[in-house]
């Protein structure tokens, strides 16, 4: 995620949405602090932060929620700053996971995922691990607590608003793309709609359906 008081945003870093690619397009303008381990570790104090300012100094997690940015921020602060996600189409959003996991043989999980007999054994352990996107733009109460929600499906569209919105001069580049075929291919009847059951929040909120947009 990207928090930049200069700009005035919060970018809410949504894994596997095109999150990669934004944050290198926002970057140069964002003026953000180098990462620390201090910096982090003050996220820990939630509402104090607000205290005396504090609140400047926090650096936040790569993927926090909408809510544990608000939580650490004065109202008038997070209210003022402009906040806004990508989401993706949720049956995609998996394949590109899993593709990604596949051919990362440096990341943590590739061990366990190249493991696994099929498709499906990897969307049970997606779906235990609770990996929804809409708890990354809502609150405890299920309010959305973000000005905008862009969608990968009309990538360059969406960013061009953000852009125009912070009067940002940024372009899009390609980052941290996973190769696969077409993400239907993957699925059965019954993992299909195993996807359309567990996230079906996610399909309701964002207007999808299984072959992509809804209208």
């Amino acid at each position: 995620m990207i928090l930049s008081y200069s700009s005035g945003f919060i970018f809410i870093h949504i894994e596997k949405a095109a999150g990669s690619s934004i944050q290198q397009a926002l970057r140069p303008h964002a003026g953000v602090q180098p990462n620390s381990r201090l910096r982090r570790r003050l996220t820990w104090l939630g509402p104090l932060n607000r205290i005396g300012g504090l609140h400047r100094a926090v650096q936040f997690g790569e993927h926090v929620t909408a809510d544990e940015v608000k939580r650490c921020l004065p109202a008038e602060v997070y209210g003022a700053l402009f906040k806004f996600a990508f989401v993706r189409n949720p049956w995609d959003r998996l394949v590109s996971r899993y593709a990604h996991l596949l051919r990362s043989t440096d990341r943590r999980r590739h061990s366990f995922i190249s493991g696994l007999e099929k498709f499906e054994d990897f969307l049970k352990w997606e779906i235990q691990r609770g990996s929804c996107q809409y708890p990354y733009v809502t609150d405890a109460q299920g309010n959305h607590i973000v000005d905008f929600i862009g969608h990968y499906e009309r990538l360059a569209k969406d960013f061009a608003k953000v852009c125009a919105r912070l009067n940002i001069p940024a372009k899009l580049p390609h980052a941290n793309v996973s190769e696969h075929r077409d993400y239907r291919s993957y699925y059965t009847p019954e993992t299909r709609e195993l996807v359309a059951k567990e996230f079906r929040r996610d399909i309701e909120m964002f207007h999808y359906d299984f072959d992509g947009l809804a209208g």
